[in-house]
């Protein structure tokens, strides 16, 4: 099986990229993809924290903190790989985004998140797809219309929207939501186009 690897990845902490990589594996498996990897590059490893106390069967997490360990398990996997990227660190970030097969890019509606996802544009190689994806969105108001209409001016693809109920939150409740997995599938199926 061809190795695809989806980053997950911003700029700014704190906009849902482990969300984001957690429920895209969760998608992925449910699809039939086997195997899946998470690879959990941000120190912090939220990711793989989570999936230690609630695991997804048929996820392997790997976690590879820094720019040498996260490209190296990149290297030696297969199949669908996601890898959760770390907050604010241009240098890593550059180096795991150029083995990058999709780009899937965590945002919120307004604030400052637009200037840091431009930030993050810039550091995506030519002609590897991307798009955002607008997580913890409050449906239905007029932030969320007009961070969508301002991505679509920008010409950056919108390949989901993502409630602000859906979230790998603390405790019992953690499980991954039903309603997060459908969501999050529409996200794969953008990052796995032209993926033969």
């Amino acid at each position: 099986m061809k190795v695809m690897n989806i980053i997950v990845t911003s700029l700014k902490g704190g906009v849902g990229k482990s969300t984001t990589s957690i429920y895209l594996c969760a998608a992925a498996v449910e699809r039939g993809y086997d195997p899946v990897t998470l690879i959990d590059a941000d120190p912090q490893a939220s990711a793989a924290e989570w999936l230690e106390t609630w695991p997804c069967e048929g996820v392997t997490v790997i976690e590879a903190p820094s720019e040498r360990t996260a490209t190296r398990a990149m290297g030696r996997t297969e199949g669908l790989v996601v890898v959760d990227t770390p907050p604010g660190n241009e240098r890593i970030t550059q180096g795991i985004v150029a083995l990058a097969d999709a780009v899937v890019i965590p945002t919120r509606a307004g604030g400052v998140e637009y200037s840091r996802v431009l930030a993050t544009l810039d550091l995506i190689p030519t002609g590897v797809p991307y798009g955002v994806v607008i997580v913890a969105a409050r449906l239905g108001t007029n932030d969320l219309d007009a961070a969508i209409a301002w991505w679509k001016e920008q010409r950056v693809p919108v390949w989901g929207v993502i409630p602000e109920r859906v979230a790998i939150a603390a405790g019992p409740e953690a499980r991954l939501s039903r309603e997060g997995i459908e969501g999050y599938d529409a996200v794969l199926h953008q990052a796995l186009r032209g993926w033969i």
